[in-house]
């Protein structure tokens, strides 16, 4: 005799399946219990500086943020980085928190404040040309 299996038993291994699968992606993109939080931004080039890419900000679930700088420097092999009070237009020039320079396109710092805390206040992150010419930003973006 032929025993036919109705389709919700064999729905229910690839289900479970599929479950799993779900749960574990969840479980590999916690830290410390927690959802990491990432947001990216997009320069915005300054001054002719031809300087290109991106801000990515993770928070880190214990009040810190990982803030990683990726950019074509076009030229600038060291970029001091900082995030200041204001916005890209109206830049407050004393930095609330500096960054690691920016060499040859890259740079990760960790900042001692929740990325919540970073997107509710008006900030932003700027790259000065070189050490050497502090008064002129090749590329900023607001962070909000």
């Amino acid at each position: 005799m032929i025993r036919h299996t109705p389709p919700a038993r064999l729905a229910s291994p690839l289900a479970g399946a599929l479950i799993a699968v779900i749960v574990l992606a969840a479980c590999s993109s916690q830290q410390s219990g927690t959802f990491q939080q990432v947001r990216a931004f997009q320069l915005e080039t300054l001054n002719a500086s031809g300087v290109t890419g991106t801000a990515e900000l993770t928070d880190l679930g214990d009040g810190s943020t990982r803030v990683v700088v990726d950019v074509d420097p076009a030229g600038h092999p060291q970029m001091p980085a900082h995030i200041h009070p204001g916005t890209c237009v109206e830049l407050v020039p004393q930095p609330l928190y500096p960054l690691l320079p920016v060499t040859d396109g890259a740079s990760e710092t960790v900042v001692p404040k929740s990325l919540a805390e970073l997107l509710a206040g008006e900030l932003a992150l700027n790259l000065h040309v070189s050490a050497e010419e502090m008064g002129t930003y090749a590329a900023c973006v607001d962070l909000n």
